[in-house]
């Protein structure tokens, strides 16, 4: 059975990956924080930036990530790989 600072280092480890993953696609696809921030229905970039780098603990959703994925028009599987 996995130890809870098991299970907490793993999920933070998807996070990071997730985050980096979305920064990468973003920058391929040469989209400003604030122009994807706008095209997923935020008001703004300031989440997307601290999420893309974790800062204060912010991450992603599922429903960040789906709509990331049709807008950057990439499999959100490719999101979780390391």
């Amino acid at each position: 059975m996995n130890s809870s600072d098991d299970l907490e280092s793993f999920s933070e480890e998807i996070l990071n990956t997730v985050s980096k993953n979305v920064l990468k696609y973003r920058k391929e696809k040469g989209l400003t924080q604030m122009q994807l921030a706008l095209e997923i229905g935020m008001s703004g970039g300031a989440y997307l930036g601290r999420a893309e780098i974790r800062k204060d603990n912010h991450h992603f959703n599922i429903k960040h990530l789906a709509k990331i994925s049709k807008i950057l028009d990439v499999d959100i599987c490719e999101f979780f790989k390391s």
